[in-house]
């Protein structure tokens, strides 16, 4: 989508399946971004609660870690974790998987699309979570509980850090 094109809104998969899990939430209109981070502050919202997804792909196995806004994967950690060897996926791979949403703007619902998912523990302690829709114009807002809810039949685990604790962390765990 090009500047000029008007608003996608909510991936109807997402819609579809926070309607059916019985999720109620609110939706946050924000100027345009396209990171996560310019997502957190457009739309004057925390990074650690924006639930940003980052897909990533071992063979033929695709997974989505969910992760705050505020925090980077650490790709080691999922390969020790989920037993694997993981790269990010490509613009390509993510536009096939996800094709009712704009390029970048991947909900952390994996579920939604049939992709095993796995969240950081950092989320946990999120009273709220922000997410992203499906465009880069809006955002959705459930409480702590719905997200738990949400998440309730996904792994969880330690797979990121904030950016200045990386380099240190990636040598433990």
């Amino acid at each position: 989508m090009t500047e000029e094109d008007p608003p996608m809104s909510l991936s109807p998969a997402v819609e579809s399946y926070l309607s059916q899990s019985d999720i109620p939430f609110d939706v946050l209109e924000h100027p345009r971004s396209t990171t996560s981070m310019q997502t957190a502050h457009a739309a004057h919202v925390t990074p650690a609660q924006l639930a940003k997804a980052v897909v990533v792909r071992d063979q033929d196995r695709y997974m989505m870690c969910v992760l705050p806004a505020s925090h980077i994967l650490v790709m080691n950690w999922v390969d020790t974790d989920y037993k694997g060897h993981y790269r990010l996926a490509t613009e390509d791979e993510l536009a096939k998987l996800f094709p009712d949403c704009e390029a970048g703007a991947v909900p952390p619902l994996g579920q939604a699309y049939g992709l095993h998912v796995v969240w950081d523990n950092t989320l946990r302690h999120a009273d709220e979570v922000y997410f992203e829709g499906g465009d880069h114009r809006h955002l959705i807002h459930i409480g702590h509980d719905e997200f738990m809810r949400l998440m309730e039949d996904a792994d969880h685990a330690t797979i990121s850090c904030t950016p200045d604790t990386v380099e240190y962390y990636q040598h433990m765990h």
